[in-house]
């Protein structure tokens, strides 16, 4: 059986001393502020969030308090980070001259999310430095605070069939909840965090999966519950008790419940395949962009699909589509550095947010990159890695 670190220091034990941590640092303090409203969307999508405008803080202040060096591993991530999104700019660019397409809706936009989720993937790496543990804990307590108001929020504020709490669509309080629940699978050991706030944090991110109705996302719930049925049995019967107990407020619970297993059985576009419907077909269509890629724009180029933006709704093909084998080379060159290292049960917590991606685009979810800066100093912490909690700088 697998223990904790001896040095680890139990989860909840450490709040007041984490608490003055973020009271000291306006970066760390902005950082929490970013995640909680990282979910709150009152600005059309797109368009920067309330959460996305704390970044042009987070930035500087995480500048001004790095000195310049970065654990090995995290430098050799940023590298390969960076040479992507410098890759993603200039096939937009490349293209944009190529159709004299330079309104910034079309492919000129594109690059900015890409530089702006690289950002905030090298902030976190900055803010862990000094304590790696403490970082984790506090993003993971913010985090589930998140979770928290999000699931009372739905018993307080009505909503359409499929829920989509601060979010503007469904879909993406869906990406938003299996990403929550796979970083609470995965820090639960590293950060001796105990059974209690992970199984209500898991159970909390189903029911925003359910009530989002998005099948993608309640497959990467189930695909997560299936994986820690065998890395955190207790957990899940942890999770099966307080799911049990939700299910008993009816209400959103049973409105969710309903709208999900209707969901799943629906066929709204009996004529086409899954290929058709989310536009997969256009790699076959169109080969001659899957080497260089043909940019995020100007989708009129292609045959429209079920989806009327006309672009492609599955992560993977979108990426190759759009940067060619050569842009998705440099994404895998990525996560390979990300993963490299970390034991396989932490590894696979992340096929849930995969199984997601498959039907939907989340490349430009911001989430996600936290996601991955996340993973990649949980690695370190994890008992079975056998690394130790602090680890040494390097230089870049």
């Amino acid at each position: 059986m697998t223990r904790a670190l001896p040095n680890a220091t139990n989860y909840p034990a450490r709040w007041r001393e984490d608490l003055v941590a973020i009271f000291r640092s306006p970066a760390l303090a902005v950082w929490c502020f970013f995640l909680l409203t990282t979910p709150i969307y009152l600005f059309d999508s797109g368009l920067p969030q309330p959460g996305d405008l704390l970044v042009f803080l987070l930035v500087p202040f995480s500048l001004l308090a790095w000195n310049g060096r970065l654990e090995r591993a995290g430098g050799r991530a940023v590298r390969s980070l960076l040479t992507l999104t410098l890759w993603v700019c200039a096939v937009n660019v490349a293209w944009a001259a190529v159709l004299s397409k330079w309104e910034l809706q079309e492919f000129l936009i594109f690059p900015f999310f890409y530089v702006f989720n690289a950002a905030v993937f090298v902030c976190a790496l900055i803010l862990a430095r000094p304590n790696p543990e403490r970082f984790l804990r506090i993003t993971v307590a913010v985090v589930s605070v998140t979770i928290l108001y999000q699931v009372i929020s739905t018993f307080l504020i009505g909503g359409s069939s499929r829920g989509q709490a601060f979010f503007n669509n469904p879909n993406q309080l869906g990406f938003y909840a299996v990403m929550a629940a796979c970083l609470l699978a995965m820090a639960q050991r590293p950060l001796n965090m105990g059974r209690l706030i992970p199984a209500l944090g898991v159970t909390g991110c189903a029911y925003l999966a359910m009530l989002s109705a998005s099948r993608s996302a309640v497959a990467g719930i189930l695909v997560l519950l299936f994986l820690m049925l065998f890395s955190n049995p207790r957990t899940i019967l942890v999770a099966s008790l307080a799911a049990a107990g939700l299910v008993n407020l009816g209400g959103p619970v049973s409105d969710a419940i309903d709208e999900s297993r209707k969901r799943a059985f629906e066929d709204r576009h009996p004529d086409r395949t899954f290929v058709e419907e989310r536009g997969i077909d256009r790699m076959s269509e169109h080969p001659e962009y899957l080497v260089l890629g043909a940019g995020e724009g100007d989708v009129t180029r292609f045959r429209k699909h079920a989806w009327g933006a006309g672009e492609i709704h599955n992560s993977y093909g979108s990426l190759v589509f759009c940067y060619g084998v050569v842009g998705f080379a440099l994404f895998l060159m990525f996560l390979i550095r990300v993963v490299r290292g970390a034991p396989l049960r932490m590894t696979l917590m992340l096929v849930p947010v995969g199984v997601y991606m498959i039907a939907h685009n989340g490349m430009r979810s911001t989430t996600l990159w936290v996601l991955f800066a996340l993973f990649m100093l949980l690695k370190k912490l994890d008992p079975i890695a056998g690394a130790p909690v602090q680890g040494t700088a390097t230089k870049r």
